[in-house]
């Protein structure tokens, strides 16, 4: 049996070196005069919770509209089919860049200690690596893009419901009013940022199948033809939702 013996030529460490080299450096420290502050998760988090409960305002509509009759109210200039298409694509491009934020929550400080707290304001205080800065206002200005698309369309898709241009049945407001109560879900219980991501991601898909449900209802007097989705064209969008 061989018995494994000290090299005597080697200088024993001693006990508290060795401890302090066995075990990594916080990631602060890592980071010290070369990294810089996490940003503020809500400033992440809010667009997001905005821009989905503009598209779930929808299901107002059902309750709270007025019939034109024969006031001169304007109506919707652009074609209903691309309302609609525009509306389920800012669905769809909100859930990709949460799930960009779920993939690099670490480069964005979000999977210490600051993800998994209550929703609230100052939650920053970590460090990350000068390379998050940039991710992290590539995704604020994809954010930007899918709020403005987002809540447009829906303000557009309600007033068409109103004007009698685009007929759901009861079903598809109740779909919307559903994803409104899980939006408001996350305000009341105050989940933590990586479950409002992970809500987020759900409802985002849930309100693009229920808008492309208000596709097949528009009255016979709107063309079916083929359109054109104009902002999918833009090479904002084609990088937010990663188009070939």
């Amino acid at each position: 049996m061989a018995f494994l013996r000290r090299n005597p030529f080697r200088p024993a460490v001693p006990a508290d070196v060795a401890a302090k080299l066995v075990q990594p450096k916080p990631p602060a420290e890592q980071l010290d005069g070369e990294g810089r502050t996490a940003p503020e998760p809500m400033s992440i988090v809010l667009p997001v919770l905005a821009a989905l409960g503009a598209v779930a305002s929808i299901a107002a509509v059902a309750w709270v509209a007025q019939d034109r009759g024969d006031t001169d109210r304007p109506r919707v200039k652009r074609r209903i089919d691309v309302i609609l298409k525009d509306l389920e694509t800012s669905c769809l491009g909100i859930a990709e860049i949460l799930r960009r934020v779920r993939r690099q929550a670490k480069q964005l400080g979000l999977d210490g200690p600051q993800g998994g707290l209550p929703l609230k304001l100052g939650l920053t205080g970590g460090r990350i690596e000068s390379a998050g800065g940039s991710i992290y206002k590539q995704l604020i200005n994809d954010l930007a893009t899918m709020l403005v698309l987002a809540t447009q369309n829906s303000f557009d898709a309600i007033s068409a419901i109103e004007d009698g241009e685009i007929e759901a049945p009861e079903s598809v407001f109740f779909g919307f009013a559903e994803a409104q109560e899980k939006l408001n879900q996350i305000y009341v219980q105050r989940v933590s940022v990586r479950a409002t991501i992970d809500h987020s991601i759900d409802v985002a898909q849930r309100l693009a199948g229920t808008a492309t449900e208000l596709g097949p209802n528009r009255t016979p007097s709107e063309a079916p033809g083929a359109s054109v989705l104009v902002f999918q064209q833009t090479p904002a969008v084609k990088e937010v939702l990663r188009f070939d």
